[in-house]
């Protein structure tokens, strides 16, 4: 009995503590969270923790998937929105305009549903491939990368062409209106030099019939279709080349049949004249018998330059030959015509 009395005198004198006033002693900024909860309580505008998704893609949309934590803080690679459907991909959240791709890239849980993917979602032809990459829906032997088929017209492959240079070489066939003759071979169109080889590799209409020299030979009867001093039954000059064609370089016929050429040293310097070559002797005749570039060496006693067979009629006395100046009135026929001081 006694302690009861005691207890109302206390409470009495003390009262009891009420709910509101032991929240606002665990607020201290008056924001409303209490201490523990509250980031800084002795700042108002602290508040409390937030929750934060990871961000991996750094689209600043966080992955709808994933748990979130509990920070005061903004943690590096979060974000407080966890609306991201693909956070590996940062084309993909719900910022992004739907594209025709087969994806949802706004995340609002439908794929390609904006108008523009309708052809998108069309296959009238049933090829596999939509209204909006196939160049012809209507049929099913045209789509991307479909084989194409040559000179018909037709883009089977949807490149935005029909095939009309099958080997690649620049021309377009003749089936296709080109003039490539050969559209499998792409060492044969208009582009190319003829060669010995039977086929027509310029696509003249001709095979091996070209004439690079013009010397009326063509390249494959030409043993140098680049020279039009070499071709077959020329004259075979002394130059260093086959010019007709047989095989020998310098072949010259011994037209006086003296065993003598002129094109092999020593030169017949006259290949007109038996008696004239390198093995003859040197007469006094007028002539270079030797063929050694001088006429009658040996024979000009009085070393005029002229001899007794070359007309000096005195080939003792160098002032006499058919060359020298007569004088009159000595009674001397110094220029060997035959008549005395004319």
């Amino acid at each position: 009995m006694r302690f009861l009395s005691v207890l109302v005198v206390v409470a009495g004198c003390y009262g009891f503590v009420g709910l509101d006033e032991e929240q606002n002693a665990n607020d201290r900024d008056g924001d409303g969270v209490v201490h523990g909860e509250d980031c800084d309580d002795a700042d108002s505008y602290a508040g409390e923790k937030q929750t934060w998704y990871p961000d991996a893609d750094g689209d600043g949309y966080g992955d709808m998937a994933a748990d979130g934590i509990d920070s005061c803080d903004d943690p590096n690679g979060y974000s407080l929105d966890h609306t991201d459907c693909n956070d590996g991909d940062p084309a993909i959240a719900p910022n992004v305009d739907e594209a025709c791709n087969d994806i949802d890239d706004d995340c609002n849980g439908a794929v390609d549903e904006v108008a523009e993917c309708e052809d998108h979602n069309t296959d009238s032809d049933g090829d596999g491939f939509a209204a909006d990459v196939d160049c012809d829906d209507a049929d099913a032997d045209v789509f991307p990368n479909a084989e194409e088929i040559p000179y018909d017209g037709i883009d089977q492959d949807c490149d935005d062409a029909d095939l009309t240079d099958v080997d690649e070489d620049g021309y377009d066939a003749i089936e296709a209106g080109g003039n490539d003759c050969d559209d499998e071979d792409d060492a044969v169109n208009p582009g190319m030099t003829e060669t010995c080889n039977d086929i027509d590799d310029d696509c003249s209409g001709f095979a091996d019939d070209a004439d690079l020299d013009d010397d009326y030979y063509d390249v494959c009867d030409d043993c140098d279709d680049t020279n039009p001093d070499v071709f077959p039954g020329n004259y075979d000059a002394c130059d260093g080349l086959d010019n007709d064609c047989d095989g020998v370089v310098d072949q010259y016929d011994d037209e006086d049949g003296d065993g003598w050429s002129t094109c092999s040293e020593p030169r017949d310097c006259h290949d007109g004249d038996a008696t004239i070559n390198p093995g003859e002797t040197e007469v006094c005749d007028g002539h270079d018998n030797d063929c050694d570039g001088e006429e009658d060496e040996g024979f000009d006693l009085d070393g005029d330059l002229y001899a007794s067979c070359g007309g000096d009629c005195d080939d003792a006395d160098p002032s006499i030959n058919p060359h020298a100046e007569e004088v009159t009135g000595d009674a001397v026929d110094q220029n060997c015509n035959g008549l005395l001081d004319e």
